[in-house]
């Protein structure tokens, strides 16, 4: 086992035992407030039902692979049998009504030209395999705790912003009214600042409803159905140690060597290569050894105390069975390749799109620092025009401020997952500048 694989199965038993024992406590004890980002990401848990099947699933490949030992381990066999007969007087058979009989039989397959190697390859194989999907749903179904957080932040935020405009096209609205009656204004106009005002009220209800289902949403993923919380604290995303190479080549190296689904599909490659060797020795000699220790009541030629010895089971025809098992495991072998080289493909664009959001986001950020100043001055422009009553109202200075808001707390939320998808492709499960993932510090089995 090399050291990433090493690297692997130490991550997969820490993630597991703190998944194991998380739901002992998680849902006795209520949602902090203001739930943070750090705490719900904590609360990812083995015991989602996101989770659930690929946990069954590394248990069944382990519990395979245990089979597979056993079948090469000794086997030991007590019999025992309690027996009355009445058989004629012989001279060479004992008289006796009592025929009991203890016996104790050891077996063990001592050489099976390869069989056992095989299949040996075969489960261990699909126990890193196991292990490795669930790591990869793991970082996944954390990513997904991430973005749900920040779809509730960001629904508060269009809220703030949809309640603003409303307020202010219902300033308009009353205004024009009164405009109207006084006849300053059209009956047009009067109808357009309505619905100019019923279509933010839409707008409002909708980010109203989007509070609640996001809420919903999020709560699903912590594994505490039904509990929203009302208070989220925004985090401190800074992204300024995060290495963004020049050239996304240098990642492509990196996805080749630790992606989890490029090393699943590995391992399925040669579970699957493992499975050719064992149809290539489906035909291959089998040689036992046998032990037998017994006691019997009755005494007669046949009646042994002990008996060793060894036995060769040498297959000579199976009517064409292992050509077919090659053909199909060579069938299967051939499917595995051109899913690995698929799947190479598809992320390795995922990664270039992510890389290429990155570079666009970075931009976009540059975009809304130069309107940040611009908004900031415009506000203090209508701000003053206001106190010196020029102005009636600073109602679209404020939207304007609320949309930017909402904009960048978009791009920076944006970029905060684009970083969590790049280190799920990567194969790393903590991030750099965010510490947006807790660090296991506890060392144990995934089996419970």
């Amino acid at each position: 086992m090399n050291g990433l694989s090493v690297q692997y199965c130490r991550r997969l038993f820490l993630l597991l035992f703190f998944s194991i024992s998380c739901p002992l406590w998680a849902n006795e004890v209520s949602l902090p407030v203001p739930l943070t980002l750090e705490f719900s990401l904590g609360l990812a848990s083995a015991d989602h039902p996101e989770l659930q099947i690929e946990v069954a699933e590394l248990a069944r490949a382990k519990a395979e692979q245990r089979r597979v030992d056993a079948e090469t381990g000794v086997n030991v066999t007590l019999f025992g049998r309690l027996r009355w007969v009445d058989s004629p007087p012989s001279p060479v058979i004992q008289e006796s009504r009592d025929d009991h009989l203890i016996r104790l039989s050891l077996e063990k397959s001592l050489y099976d030209f390869g069989r056992s190697t095989a299949k040996e390859n075969i489960t261990l194989a699909e126990r890193n395999q196991r292990a490795l999907i669930y790591l990869d749903a793991f970082a996944r179904h954390r990513i997904s705790i991430m973005a749900a957080f920040f779809d509730v932040l960001l629904a508060d935020q269009a809220y703030a912003r949809d309640t603003e405009e409303m307020s202010m096209t219902f300033v308009n609205s009353d205004r024009a009214r009164e405009r109207n009656e006084l006849g300053q204004l059209s009956d047009i106009k009067l109808m357009e600042t309505r619905s100019l005002f019923q279509a933010s009220r839409l707008r409002q209800a909708r980010s109203e409803a989007a509070q609640r289902t996001t809420r919903a949403r999020l709560a699903d993923l912590l594994n505490y159905p039904g509990q929203l919380s009302e208070v989220l604290s925004i985090p401190q995303l800074s992204f300024t140690a995060r290495k963004f190479p020049d050239d996304v080549n240098d990642w492509f190296t990196e996805l080749e060597q630790s992606n989890p689904q490029l090393r699943a599909l590995m391992a399925q490659q040669a579970s699957a290569k493992a499975q050719l060797s064992l149809a290539r020795a489906d035909n291959n000699p089998v040689l036992l050894g046998r032990l037998e220790v017994s006691e019997f009541t009755r005494t007669f030629g046949g009646n042994d105390n002990w008996r060793a010895g060894v036995s060769l089971d040498v297959p000579l025809f199976d009517g064409g069975r292992s050509a077919a098992l090659q053909a199909r495991s060579r069938a299967e072998l051939r499917k595995v390749t051109a899913s690995l080289e698929q799947q190479r493909r598809v992320l390795r664009q995922e990664l270039l799109d992510t890389w290429s959001e990155l570079h666009t986001l970075q931009v976009e950020k540059q975009s809304l620092a130069s309107d940040q100043e611009y908004r900031d001055l415009y506000l203090d422009l209508r701000r003053a025009e206001y106190e010196l009553e020029v102005a009636s109202d600073l109602g679209d200075a404020m939207v304007s401020m609320s949309a930017l808001r909402y904009r960048v707390m978009q791009a920076d939320f944006a970029t905060a997952l684009a970083w969590a998808r790049i280190d799920a492709l990567l194969g790393q499960e903590d991030g750099n500048d965010e510490k947006l993932n807790t660090e296991r510090a506890m060392d144990a089995s995934a089996d419970k």
